[in-house]
């Protein structure tokens, strides 16, 4: 006898949470928000088969979307439609009879239902609303009244909104009426029973192939960040490209799911240099790794009770690596390095962009323990004083970000960036928001030679590859080298990183058109004559770094060591 295998069964606590507003008679109109059409199916059974809806078992349950119109479900949660269905049901002949022809606009959904929520016992289930959606005055409209009808309180009858973006489809007058749960993407005991469903159906193995060793945990931990339809999908991908599941190929997946979304980018842990491959800035590297690498690893520091740090400000001048500062602190500490976009967040409908910031969060810290990285946190981390509405989009932008900064509960690091600390908020930049606040300034004559050499595209000492292509050089690499450290490097002082890469690229460029067979000495110094720096610029600059230097910096060990490496330099 063939044995039938069952999908998993997934928490209902999201869909009681809502229902429980609904019998406390807070509001006849649920939302939940979530993209998953995983939780739609969750949904539409609960009503139709769960023994946990008792109280809607005699409830006539409708669901509207765009495309499909109105439609009802049967006990089995199968739609059932006027245009589609069979004559010998006789649930569809009455709907049919209610309904007439296949309702297909929201706006005859709105008639049609406004009388049976009122005078029946009633679910109304509406998804796939769209924030531009038509008619959504005459829809607002409704869900008002509906919120608070005595009538639908009579019979029990409940509205249901599903969908993302619905915080920018409602106005705030109707969401201080309806009741609102943020629906999760899911939970680990969800994705455990996924994967034993899959692994069940596809016939494969839980254990390492080398260790033998259960591989449930590990896989858990790689779909955190992802809503089960997208779980489900990496899973199934990993087992058509592998025949298993391919711990590295799902990655791959769940990094192209993530990036699709367009305001997160997330790159796994890899085995690195982490802050070997970043020459000279030792002051800064010794800070990092005594106060964040070492309380991150070290024993002694779970021993003390040492808290984490969840707060990072990289600040100075642009151009100097503060990105790299931060890729290689995820690589030094084995974090999930996950990149905010910031210029990605504000959208062009009122809400979208509380919205998106919203979203990225809750998708931030599932995929936490991480290092989310927010470049030019400046962009978010002020006031804005202005009336109109994208004041209003910036202002609730900044109170998320503010919140979430402050958040005890708070499991991901947070590691921002910014040229001008200055133009930071005071609530953003004060003692309990970032626990370090790290100046990254204009490389020293060790990191000039290592930024020279990267883009040369030649190993270091170590004999590490760099990942930058090598143009033709002269044959002793070590002669050519000598000559950049002793000619080159005395004479870029107060250059920028990506000031040096330019310079590289210029040199190339000479030997190029003179039709060299290398790149030579008299390439750089050709290079070295027409490169220009404004120098009265870029002394004010410097003397603005060291002002912020000596403002934000809260460390005195850490600031006098500073102080006496830029004197160094």
């Amino acid at each position: 006898m063939q044995t039938i295998l069952h999908r998993p069964a997934y928490d209902n606590e999201w869909i009681l949470q809502g229902l429980r507003k609904h019998r406390a008679n807070y509001s006849m109109v649920m939302c939940f928000e979530t993209s998953d059409p995983v939780r739609l199916e969750q949904i539409k059974a609960f009503f139709c088969t769960s023994t946990l809806s008792e109280e809607y078992r005699e409830h006539s349950i409708y669901i509207y979307d765009p495309w499909n119109g109105l439609g009802l479900l049967d006990k089995h949660s199968n739609l059932l439609n006027p245009s589609v269905i069979a004559q010998e049901s006789g649930v569809g002949k009455q709907f049919q009879r209610d309904t007439g022809e296949r309702i297909q606009e929201l706006a005859g959904c709105l008639n049609v239902m406004d009388s049976k929520l009122r005078n029946n016992k009633t679910v109304l289930i509406l998804h796939g609303l769209s924030q531009d959606q038509e008619g959504k005055t005459r829809l607002l409209a409704a869900l008002k009244a509906w919120a608070i009808s005595g009538e639908l309180i009579q019979y029990h009858s409940i509205v249901i909104l599903f969908g993302s973006g619905l915080s920018g489809l409602l106005d705030s007058e109707t969401k201080d009426l309806i009741a609102t749960v943020e629906v999760k993407l899911g939970a680990d005991s969800e994705y455990e029973g996924l994967i034993a469903y899959l692994a069940k159906l596809f016939g494969i193995s839980l254990k390492d192939e080398k260790t033998r060793e259960d591989i449930t945990g590990i896989l858990i931990q790689a779909l955190r960040g992802l809503n089960l339809h997208q779980a489900e999908a990496v899973l199934r991908e990993s087992y058509a490209l592998s025949a298993r599941f391919d711990l590295e190929q799902i990655k791959v997946s769940k990094g192209d799911l993530i990036k699709k979304t367009g305001i997160l980018e997330i790159k796994e842990p890899k085995e690195g240099k982490g802050f070997k491959r970043i020459g000279g800035y030792q002051v800064v590297k010794d800070f990092i790794q005594r106060k964040i690498i070492d309380a991150m690893h070290k024993e002694s520091f779970k021993r003390f009770t040492v808290p984490l740090p969840r707060g990072i400000l990289l600040f100075g001048p642009p151009g100097n690596g503060k990105t790299l500062f931060a890729e290689a602190l995820a690589e030094a500490i084995k974090l999930p390095f996950i990149r905010l976009k910031t210029e990605n967040i504000y959208g062009r409908f009122l809400g979208e962009s509380g919205q998106k910031m919203g979203s990225a969060i809750r998708t931030a810290e599932q995929m936490s323990p991480a290092i989310i990285f927010i470049d030019e946190i400046d962009r978010f981390g002020r006031r804005v004083a202005t009336s109109d509405s994208g004041g209003e989009e910036t202002r609730r932008v900044f109170s998320q970000l503010l919140e979430w900064l402050g958040d005890e509960d708070r499991k991901a690091i947070i590691l921002g960036t910014t040229n001008r600390p200055k133009d930071l908020d005071e609530a953003f930049i004060r003692t309990g928001r970032f626990d370090y606040k790290i100046p990254i300034g204009y490389p020293d004559d060790e990191a000039r030679f290592e930024i020279l050499r990267l883009h040369l595209g030649l190993p270091d000492s170590e004999g590490n590859r760099s990942p930058k292509p090598q143009p033709p050089l002269p044959p002793s690499k070590q002669e050519f080298l000598f000559f950049l450290q002793k000619e080159i490097v005395p004479r870029t002082t107060n250059y920028s990183g990506a000031e040096l890469e330019q310079l590289v690229t210029r040199a190339k460029r000479n030997a190029a058109e003179r039709e060299a067979r290398v790149v030579e000495e008299e390439d750089f110094i050709k290079s070295l004559s027409s490169f220009r720096i404004d120098p009265v610029s870029r002394n004010k600059q410097i003397k603005e770094f060291e002002k912020q230097i000596i403002e934000y910096t809260d460390d005195e060990t850490f600031l006098k060591g500073l102080i006496g490496e830029m004197k160094d330099v």
